[in-house]
């Protein structure tokens, strides 16, 4: 399934760089972005033999100034509730995309600020 790889260049078509699959080194990548799914809700499998699997992404923006990443993180949620997030590769049909409003985390003593929010997506295959 290529969804995180779709939402790094949706993300990156919008000039949001550094932005990972996992929680990168904070040394090497004081700031970055970062994509992780949440626990997979249950999959619905029809008589068809069409199933839909409902997925939470988790958005983390962090930034060495607040206001960056509460903008940054503003950006961010607005490219992936309005832009295509089809498979490039086939591997899911898109049935719906829905995010939440971005919110500060409270972060290490690390010295970043951490704004995150979720995008709940609904997916569709098809076997038949």
């Amino acid at each position: 399934m290529d969804l995180l790889d779709v939402m790094r260049k949706r993300l990156g078509e919008a000039g949001i760089h550094d932005v990972f699959n996992t929680m990168p080194d904070g040394r090497r990548h004081p700031e970055s972005v970062t994509l992780a799914f949440g626990i997979p809700d249950r999959k619905t499998v029809y008589y068809d033999g069409t199933t839909t699997s409902p997925l939470r992404v988790t958005v983390i923006v962090k930034r060495v100034s607040e206001f960056a990443a509460m903008c940054d993180a503003q950006r961010a949620e607005g490219v992936l509730r309005t832009s295509p997030l089809d498979s490039e590769d086939g591997s899911y049909l898109l049935d719906s995309v829905e995010t939440t409003d971005p919110q500060p985390l409270p972060w290490d003593e690390s010295g970043r600020f951490v704004w995150a929010f979720d995008v709940y997506i609904d997916t569709r295959k098809d076997f038949f």
